[in-house]
């Protein structure tokens, strides 16, 4: 698979637009049955263009690093929802976890680190003190409320996503509440996992990293281990392409690559 091949410590992050203008019903074929039906459910035409674009995507980006056409790929879902490739498709051992906002998907993909990624269109009218108190750990409220208040939409969504981020890596959906833990956020702190109130030694499993995205955004990784090399792309369709951050060129395809 050549610069498909994820190495050891490894983790790729793909940024997917998945505004779903044309070419519906071709990402429509590329579904399973119960993809298909799940996107049919929705109400809106939107939210079921948006859908079926992130899932083809992610089956057709699965598909370059397993050598397997997006249609055959299988998934296995956790008690929560998880997926994970099924059976045999499961060597090598890829992991993956797919979040979307808006008109922006990012996919992250390891192989055998458990992985959770979520990104959140940044909505300063969701941002308020009381979804704060309602959600957020009183440490990290209080976090909040000290900031100057042209800083705090940013800043909210930086621990949305931070918390996001742990429980998708989890698999337990929301089962973990998520006042449950912490997370460090605020201008200029770096992305970690502070306080895990029922099982403290959960800091030391787990990285967790911020992930540049569309301006408007907020984007946070969290996955096993320490030390990883991010690998950041972005998803098009008629050609996967790595695009160009800080001058890493792969194969004539450019990358950003940040070892971390």
């Amino acid at each position: 698979m050549g610069d498909w091949a994820l190495a050891e410590n490894q983790v790729d992050i793909w940024q997917i637009q998945i505004s779903g203008h044309g070419g519906v019903e071709r990402r429509r074929q590329l579904l399973s049955p119960d993809e298909v039906q799940r996107a049919d459910a929705f109400q809106f035409e939107k939210h079921r263009r948006r859908y079926i674009a992130g899932r083809a995507a992610m089956r057709q980006i699965l598909g370059i690093y397993t050598e397997i056409a997006p249609k055959e790929l299988v998934f296995s879902y956790g008690e929560k929802g998880k997926p994970e490739l099924a059976g045999e498709l499961k060597r090598p051992e890829i992991k993956f976890n797919l979040s979307n906002s808006q008109d922006i998907a990012v996919l992250a993909l390891t192989q055998n680190l458990t992985v959770g990624i979520d990104i959140e269109w940044i909505n300063p009218e969701f941002a308020t003190d009381e979804i704060a108190r309602r959600f957020f750990a009183e440490g990290e409220v209080r976090r909040l409320q000290a900031l100057p208040v042209t800083e705090r939409s940013d800043a909210f969504f930086a621990c949305w996503t931070r918390k996001e981020a742990y429980i998708k890596a989890l698999g337990e959906g929301l089962s973990v509440p998520l006042d449950s833990f912490e997370v460090a956020f605020g201008p200029g702190v770096p992305a970690a996992l502070l306080q895990v109130r029922v099982n403290p030694s959960e800091i030391e499993r787990w990285s967790m990293y911020d992930i540049a995205v569309t301006q408007g955004f907020r984007s946070a990784l969290m996955v096993e281990g320490k030390g990883h090399r991010l690998r950041h792309m972005q998803w098009e369709e008629a050609e996967p392409e790595f695009r160009n951050q800080d001058g890493v060129i792969l194969n004539g395809k450019e990358a950003s690559d940040s070892r971390l």
